[in-house]
């Protein structure tokens, strides 16, 4: 992509954004959605502006930088305290209920798609991801009640710390990399324990460095707002030169600042929601130019019916049987709202984009 091409892309996401944010709060509508058709519209198989394949290193720094803050930031705003007075219905969204839509999902990839067991079971994985970020809407609406609005807001703040690692392992399967139970022993320790705890390392000790030279000399709130962003890269970067997953390490660091309980600024969070916004926002439009390109090569209606059913049944059912079986205490009505919120967002998107940056065959 050329720079000239590049700059216009971002002034357009900033300016339609901002144009159309009064807009889109009163229609049913989505800046997902609508930046998603923006990049089709842009891409081969409309005026051809942008022709981007999913090799792109652009879509991979915009893509990798967006999902490092999401999970820094959903952990930052997770609330401990909440959670483990109302635990029951989150767990169980997050354990048994996301484990059945992986199966289910993957018996269907088999069926519709005719693709091998790993490979579905890759794509199951994929669309169990629940999107923080189209989330974000229900989640400040004060009419939901607060017991929906958690269960939802803890299972979008850690459903990708339960899907990535089962992701992670079956890039690694499926490239065979490992053999004996040694490797798997070790690959498993680099990726579930040493990754996370070098970011959260991170996370601790530099949010803790923070809170005391800001009391002693009294930083500036834009740079106590560089500084977070650091903060998610380096614990990213760091995870990943552990041998771990920079991702989880990225969310780990979030994490050790809300569990010690440590002060970042809120310019931070403010700060850093904006950058997420915007990387967010243009990451939609590069998808939308990437499915512009590769929408031909997909069999369409089997792929469609595979949506189909994955939105409107799977999700759904299985939720609220979890909900149900597992006596949550939540209505009908409230199990119901949960279970339609999910497999949808950028996450997925971002998942599908790391199975085929690893070659997976």
């Amino acid at each position: 992509m050329e720079l000239v091409t590049a700059f216009g892309l971002i002034a357009a996401v900033l300016v339609v954004s901002a144009l159309a944010a009064g807009l889109v709060e009163r229609a049913p509508l989505s800046f997902p959605m609508l930046f998603l058709g923006l990049g089709f519209l842009v891409g081969d198989r409309g005026l051809q502006v942008i022709s981007i394949g999913l090799d792109s290193r652009v879509l991979e720094v915009v893509a990798t930088v967006t999902l490092a803050l999401v999970l820094f930031l959903d952990a930052v705003n997770l609330e401990l305290t909440e959670l483990r007075r109302d635990w029951l219905a989150p767990v169980l969204v997050l354990g048994p209920g996301t484990l059945l839509v992986v199966g289910l999902l993957a018996g269907l990839g088999m069926l519709l798609l005719d693709l091998p067991v790993v490979l579905a079971l890759l794509l199951g994985t994929i669309l169990a991801s629940t999107d923080p970020v189209v989330l974000r809407d229900v989640l400040r609406d004060p009419r939901i009640p607060r017991s929906v609005r958690r269960t939802l807001s803890v299972e979008a703040g850690t459903n990708d710390v339960v899907v990535l690692p089962l992701l992670l392992v079956l890039i690694a399967i499926a490239h065979a990399d490992l053999g004996g139970v040694a490797e798997w022993l070790g690959f498993l320790g680099q990726l579930l324990v040493l990754g996370p705890a070098t970011g959260f390392a991170v996370g601790a000790v530099g949010a803790w460095v923070m809170g005391r030279v800001d009391q002693r000399f009294h930083i500036r709130r834009e740079y106590q707002s560089l500084y977070g962003i650091g903060l998610v890269l380096g614990a990213f970067v760091t995870g990943e030169a552990a041998g771990g997953d920079g991702f989880l390490a990225a969310f780990a660091a979030g994490l050790a600042v809300t569990a010690f309980n440590q002060t970042l600024c809120d310019c931070f969070l403010e700060f850093g929601e904006v950058i997420a916004e915007t990387t967010m926002l243009l990451a939609f439009v590069l998808f939308g130019a990437v499915l512009s390109t590769l929408v031909g090569d997909v069999p369409l209606l089997a792929t469609l019916a595979l949506a189909a059913l994955a939105i409107f049944v799977i999700r759904p059912l299985v939720v609220w049987s979890v909900l149900r079986l597992g006596r949550a205490g939540l209505s009908r009505y409230a199990r119901q709202f949960i279970g339609w919120f999910g497999p949808r967002g950028l996450n997925s998107l971002l998942f599908a984009l790391l199975v085929v940056q690893q070659a997976v065959p």
